[in-house]
């Protein structure tokens, strides 16, 4: 208990503020797709990146759903999360060597394995948490303007989007505990964000790129009932490995 109370004391205001931006931006986006719904043509048009000109195709042909999908996962949670995943994450292992307190740390009667599990827990809740929240506010958010979005297809959609950031997690926890200094994780997982996005933004490289795997035709399958399994079971393996790979770092490092 004590281990959760003093992660959470030095993480919690980084969350609450993650989720008031996450949500601000949602509700934000959500008034104004009636504006957008009437000007996207003419968007379209100033558009140079092809991939950003098949995202707003979606939206023209299938309405409300593509823009939430693009707005809240692909945007919202995929831009913001990186940044919050960054500062809650790269703490995780790397704060202890960095602060020189990972001797006394470890030096209590708690195994590595329960540090770093627990850890890992919470920077899950803290980061996932927010994305949970305000994807289920879209259901009241979208009625206000009109528009209908179901439970099953949001809270699948959301899901899927957890899984990803999950995958961000791990990576995070991986480098946290190799790293010597906390803000070689962050930027580990910024700098990969970066280029996996600008990769995703180049014709005939997009498909290299991570961000392909929260492409606006992926939630427009989720929505048509069609979950997406291979890349779902990448990402969790992927996730396994890397957490296994975590432990036996963090089993065997001499701080």
């Amino acid at each position: 208990m004590s281990l959760c109370k003093q992660f959470l004391r030095q993480t919690w205001w980084i969350a609450l503020g993650y989720f008031v931006i996450l949500e601000g931006a949602l509700v934000a986006a959500i008034l104004y797709w009636p504006r957008f719904r009437d000007n996207m043509p003419a968007i379209a048009k100033l558009v140079p990146f092809d991939a950003i000109q098949d995202l707003l195709k979606a939206m023209e042909h299938a309405g409300f759903w593509p823009y939430l999908a693009v707005q809240q996962w692909f945007k919202g949670c995929s831009l913001f999360g990186v940044g919050a995943i960054a500062f809650i994450g790269s703490g995780i292992i790397a704060r202890e060597a960095d602060q020189r307190t990972a001797e006394f740390l470890f030096s209590r009667p708690l195994s590595r394995r329960r540090v770093l599990y627990t850890r890992h827990a919470l920077v899950c809740v803290l980061t996932l948490g927010p994305v949970v929240l305000s994807s289920i506010s879209a259901v009241w958010l979208s009625r206000s303007i009109g528009e209908h979005v179901g439970w099953g297809e949001l809270l699948a959609s959301t899901l899927y989007m957890c899984i990803f950031l999950w995958s961000l997690i791990c990576l995070v926890t991986l480098v946290s505990a190799w790293a010597v200094h906390q803000l070689t994780a962050g930027a580990v997982v910024v700098g990969v964000a970066l280029v996996s996005f600008a990769m995703f933004l180049v014709q005939g490289l997009g498909w290299l790129s991570p961000f392909s795997l929260i492409d606006v035709r992926v939630f427009m399958g989720i929505h048509d009932g069609q979950w997406p399994w291979w890349p779902s079971i990448t990402l969790l393996s992927t996730c396994f490995v890397m957490l296994m790979l975590a432990d036996f770092r963090l089993q065997r490092r001499d701080f």
